[in-house]
C-alpha cells in the first residue's frame, strides 16, 4: 500500500515538473517587426478562488492549458493566474507584454530574477490614477527583458469585477506602439461617426421637439460612452484622476445606456398608441435595470454587473420580438429599426462568441461592436430621418387636401352667399312687415297699458277717496249735528236779550226784571249758556280735524313737492297710516317703531304711494286671513339707519304668500285678487319707484305666518 502511495506521488510530481518546465510551448518571438500572441499552445491558466495562493506557491501547482486561443471567464470573485513563456531569437531585449483587454481591476505581473531567484513582480491596477502608469495607455503594458536566444517564464495574476478576457500579445516596443496607435485612429473615427450623429440629431431635436430624437441622442452618448469603457479609453480620457469611478461606470453605464435604448425604441415605436401591453413590457424591463443600480449604491458592484448583464440579454431579445410583431403589422419605422437592432445584436454575439472562446479573436471579433453600433447609429438616424420625411409628406398632403378642401368651401360659400342673400331679402322684408305690425301691436300695448296705470291709479284714488271721506264725515258730522241745538239756543239766548230791551222804564223795574228772572228760568237760561260752549267746542274740534284730514292728505299727496327734496320718511308714514285709518280691521293693532332717522333723498309723493300700495295690501292680508281664523290683525311698522341707508320694514300677520307667488309679486298685471278688484299694477309700480331711487326692497313671506317687506333707501340716492 505504501509503495503505491510513493509510486502516485512521484506520478504526481514528475506531471507537474513536466508541465512546469517543459510541458508548455514558448512564444517565440522571431522578428522585431511582428507582434506575437500569446494563444492557444503557449498560455495556461489557474484559478485562485480566495486569491490567497503566494507565486511561490502558484509556481509549484499544475495549470491547466487553454482550451481557446484567449482565455475567457465570467464575472468571479476568484483571481486567475496565466502561466507562459517567452523565446527571444533577437538581439533587441527589450520586450512589452501587453494586457489588451483594458476593464480588468489588478494585474501583477512575476519574472524570476536569474540572479537571486526570487520573483520580482509588476503591478498595474485601476485603483490608482492613470498617470501612475508608465506607458500612458489604456491597456495594461509591462516591460520585459528578454535576452537573446534565452527563454523566460512569466506569471500574470489578474482580477476583474466584470467578465474576464485575458488577451495578450508580446513585442518590440515600436511594434506595439504602431498597433496601439492604429487601435486610437480606428475608435477616434469611431467617436467622430458617434459625436456627428448626436450632434445632427440634438439640432433635429431643438428643431421638431420630437421626444424621439432626444432619447436617440442619450442612446448614442451612453453606446458611445459604452465603448469607450470597453476598450479603456474611458478611465484614460473621461475620468483619469477618478479611478473610483470606475466601479460604478461598470453598471451605471449600462444601465442608462439600457434605459435610454428603451426609452427610444418606446417613443419611436410610438408603443403607448400601438400596444399597451408592448409599452407595460418596456417598463418592467426598466425597472429589471433598476435592480442594477439598486445593487450599485449598495455597493454589491459584481453582483450588479451580473443583474445588468443580464437585463440588457434579455432586453435585446425583448426588443428583437417587439421589432418582429410590429413590423408584420406593418407599423411605419418598426422595419428599419428591426434591421438596425438586428445589426446590433449580432455584432453583441459575435462578441460574446469571441469572449467564451468559440470565435477567434481578431480584429474583427475585436471591433465587432464598434462596427455593429456604428451601422445601427447610422440606421436609427436614417429612420428619423424617414420620419421627418414621413411627417413632410403627410404635412404635404394635408396642406393639399386642405386646400382642396378650402377651395369647394369657397365654392360652397359662394352657392351659399347667393342663397342667403335671397334667403336674406325675403326675411327682411318679411321683420319690416313685423316690425310694422309690432310698432303697431307696441302702441296699442303703450295705450293699455297707460290705461290700467290710470285704472290702478284710479283704484288707489277710490280707496283713499273713501277714506277720506269717511274721516271726514265725522268730524263734519260734529258741526251738522251741533247747528241745530246750537240755533235754538241762541234763539233762546236772543229772546232773553229781547226782554232786556223790553223793559219800560215808566214801570216798575223790580216788577219786571222779575219777569225777565221768571223767563230765564223758564228757558233754563244757565243750561242755555253752557249747552252754547259745548256745542261750539264740538264745531270747533270738528273743525281742527277736518283741516288735520286735509293737511294729512296734502302731505301725502306733496303735489307741490314734485320735485326731489330731503323728505321724512316718519312724517310720510304717519300722513298714509292717518289716510287708510278706515281700512283697519275691526280686531287690529299697530305698532309703530318709528327710529331716529335722518332725512332721505327722494320724491317724498311716490315714496308716500310706495307705503300707501305696501300698508293696504298688509290690511288686506289681514282681513282675508281673519275672515277664515278669526284674531288680532297685527301691523308693525319699523324706521331705523343701517349702513349709511334708511329702512322701512312693515310687516303684517295677514295670509302670507307661497314662493311661486313670492316670485310673482313684481311682475306687471299679476295680481291674486278676484277679476275687477286689481289691475296687478300696485307692486310693479312700487319695485319701479324704489329702483329709480336707487333703493331696494325685499320680501320675506311664509304662506299662512304672514309677509314682511323691507324697503332700503340711500341718504342720497344722486351722489
Amino acid at each position: 500500500m505504501m509503495i503505491q502511495i510513493r509510486i502516485y506521488l512521484f506520478l504526481i510530481c514528475l506531471f507537474t515538473t513536466s508541465g512546469i518546465l517543459y510541458g508548455q510551448e514558448p512564444v517565440r518571438i522571431t522578428d522585431e517587426e511582428t507582434l506575437f500572441s500569446v494563444v492557444d499552445g503557449h498560455i495556461q491558466y489557474l484559478e485562485d478562488k480566495g486569491s490567497s495562493f503566494t507565486i511561490s506557491e502558484v509556481a509549484q501547482m499544475p495549470f491547466i492549458t487553454s482550451e481557446s486561443d484567449v482565455p475567457g471567464f465570467f464575472i468571479s470573485f476568484s483571481s486567475y493566474w496565466v502561466k507562459f513563456v517567452v523565446e527571444n531569437n533577437t538581439p533587441n531585449p527589450n520586450l512589452i507584454i501587453n494586457l489588451e483587454h483594458a476593464t480588468i481591476d489588478r494585474a501583477v505581473l512575476y519574472t524570476q530574477n536569474e540572479t537571486t531567484g526570487a520573483f520580482d513582480s509588476t503591478v498595474l491596477t485601476e485603483e490608482k490614477t492613470f498617470k501612475n502608469r508608465k506607458y500612458k495607455y489604456q491597456t495594461y503594458m509591462f516591460d520585459a527583458a528578454v535576452p537573446e536566444g534565452a527563454q523566460k517564464t512569466f506569471f500574470l495574476k489578474v482580477q476583474a469585477s466584470e467578465q474576464l478576457l485575458i488577451p495578450i500579445t508580446v513585442g518590440h516596443v515600436e511594434k506595439t506602439l504602431e498597433k496601439l496607435a492604429t487601435n486610437d485612429l480606428i475608435f477616434g473615427l469611431y467617436t467622430g461617426l458617434i459625436l456627428v450623429m448626436v450632434l445632427y440629431n440634438l439640432f433635429l431635436f431643438f428643431s421638431t421637439k420630437e421626444q424621439s430624437y432626444f432619447y436617440y441622442v442619450l442612446y448614442m452618448v451612453f453606446v458611445g460612452i459604452t465603448q469607450a469603457m470597453l476598450q479603456g479609453y474611458a478611465f484614460r480620457f473621461l475620468w483619469p484622476n477618478l479611478p473610483g469611478i470606475n466601479n460604478y461606470a461598470a453598471v451605471l453605464v449600462p444601465f442608462f445606456n439600457g434605459l435610454a435604448a428603451l426609452e427610444f425604441i418606446r417613443n419611436f415605436l410610438n408603443l403607448k398608441v400601438v400596444s399597451k401591453r408592448l409599452n407595460t413590457g418596456i417598463f418592467w424591463f426598466e425597472g429589471f435595470y433598476a435592480v442594477s443600480l439598486l445593487l450599485v449604491l449598495m455597493g454589491m458592484f459584481r453582483i450588479g454587473q451580473i443583474v445588468v448583464q443580464s437585463a440588457a440579454f434579455f432586453t435585446a431579445f425583448y426588443v428583437l420580438g417587439v421589432c418582429v410583431f410590429l413590423t408584420l403589422k406593418r407599423i411605419h419605422g418598426a422595419k428599419t429599426l428591426l434591421i438596425a437592432w438586428s445589426v446590433f445584436l449580432c455584432s453583441v454575439i459575435v462578441f460574446v462568441l469571441r469572449n467564451v472562446g468559440i470565435l477567434p479573436y481578431n480584429n474583427a471579433t475585436f471591433y465587432a461592436l464598434q462596427i455593429g453600433s456604428a451601422i445601427e447609429a447610422v440606421l436609427l438616424s436614417l429612420a428619423l430621418a424617414d420620419r421627418i420625411n414621413t411627417y413632410r409628406r403627410e404635412e404635404e398632403l394635408a396642406r393639399k387636401r386642405a386646400l382642396e378642401i378650402s377651395l369647394e368651401n369657397e365654392r360652397l360659400v359662394k352657392d351659399q352667399n347667393i342663397i342667403l342673400e335671397k334667403q336674406v331679402h325675403e326675411r327682411t322684408q318679411d321683420l319690416e312687415k313685423a316690425n310694422s305690425e309690432l310698432n303697431s301691436t307696441l302702441v296699442e300695448l303703450k295705450g293699455a297699458q297707460s290705461k290700467l296705470v290710470e285704472s290702478e291709479k284710479m283704484v288707489s284714488l277710490g280707496q283713499l277717496t273713501a277714506g277720506i271721506a269717511h274721516e271726514i264725515n265725522n268730524p263734519i258730522n260734529f258741526v251738522t249735528s251741533n247747528i241745530k241745538p246750537l240755533e235754538l239756543d241762541i234763539n233762546d239766548l236772543l229772546s232773553v236779550i229781547d226782554k232786556y230791551g223790553a223793559i219800560d222804564a215808566s214801570r216798575s223795574l223790580d216788577e219786571q226784571l222779575s219777569e225777565v228772572e221768571q223767563y230765564k228760568k223758564q228757558i233754563d237760561f244757565d243750561y242755555v249758556n253752557e249747552e252754547i260752549k259745548t256745542l261750539l267746542s264740538g264745531i270747533k274740534d270738528g273743525a281742527q280735524r277736518t283741516a288735520e284730514i286735509v293737511s294729512n292728505l296734502k302731505n301725502f299727496a306733496r303735489v307741490d313737492e314734485a320735485n326731489v327734496k330731503f323728505a321724512d320718511l316718519n312724517e310720510g308714514l304717519q300722513s298714509t297710516l292717518m289716510l287708510v285709518k278706515n281700512s283697519f280691521p275691526r280686531d287690529f293693532t299697530l305698532h309703530k317703531e318709528f327710529g331716529a332717522i335722518p332725512h332721505v333723498e327722494c320724491t317724498p309723493g311716490k315714496i308716500n304711494q310706495v307705503f300707501m300700495n305696501i300698508i293696504t295690501n298688509g290690511l288686506q292680508a289681514i282681513a282675508e286671513r281673519q275672515e277664515t281664523q278669526p284674531g288680532t290683525g297685527v301691523m308693525t311698522i319699523k324706521t331705523f339707519e343701517q349702513n349709511g341707508s334708511v329702512k322701512v320694514a312693515i310687516s303684517d300677520n295677514g295670509t302670507g304668500m307661497t314662493e311661486e307667488i313670492k316670485e310673482k309679486i313684481f311682475d306687471p298685471f299679476y295680481t291674486t285678487k278676484p277679476v275687477g278688484q286689481g289691475t296687478g299694477l300696485g307692486m310693479s309700480i312700487v319695485k319701479g319707484i324704489i329702483d329709480s331711487h336707487h333703493g331696494t326692497i325685499e320680501v320675506i313671506s311664509n304662506f299662512g305666518a304672514g309677509t314682511e317687506f323691507i324697503i332700503t333707501l340711500p341718504v342720497n340716492y344722486l351722489n
